[in-house]
């Protein structure tokens, strides 16, 4: 749960904003995570409202993955602000391409931060499943690391 979330033009004020545990079904791609994040979390972390409803996507180059991606529009310079959040299987962690990655400690198992192709990402490694999230047009780490613990609570829940 959370009251404020910081985006890079200050807080945002929010309602706490808790997930249901979620149970993690034996195959990623039958959960709809678009179902299980509300967008006002998003619109919080992005300091903008979407312009379409959330859309279910498989993250590349893991198939079988369950993702959920938001569009914010774009902003006064022509930035695409966008945000997506990703679950697959475990070894998709240590697959990634590296690139400016940075360690964070204190969510989940291990993660880290990398610069992907489209998105600056935090990516969490638990025992059964890999989590990416990422924000795309302005970074924001702060809201990714937010994202990333509410998620991986609500992953956590789910297992008891």
């Amino acid at each position: 749960m959370w009251g404020r979330l910081a985006n890079n033009a200050g807080a945002v004020t929010l309602a706490p904003v808790t997930l249901a545990p979620l149970t993690l079904p034996p195959e990623l791609a039958g959960l709809d995570l678009c179902a299980a994040i509300p967008p006002a979390a998003l619109e919080a972390v992005l300091g903008r409202k979407l312009v379409s409803a959330p859309a279910r996507f498989e993250y590349p180059d893991a198939p079988g993955s369950a993702g959920c991606q938001y569009d914010a529009g774009q902003d006064s310079q022509g930035n695409a602000l966008f945000a997506y959040v990703a679950l697959a299987a475990p070894d998709t962690y240590d697959r990634q391409p590296r690139y400016q990655d940075q360690s964070v400690s204190g969510i989940g198992d291990a993660a880290y931060f990398n610069n992907g192709a489209d998105a600056r990402q935090l990516w969490v490694r638990l025992d059964k499943v890999a989590l990416v999230v990422a924000i795309g047009g302005v970074p924001n780490e702060t809201g990714l690391k937010q994202l990333a613990v509410l998620l991986v609570d609500a992953i956590r829940a789910g297992e008891h």
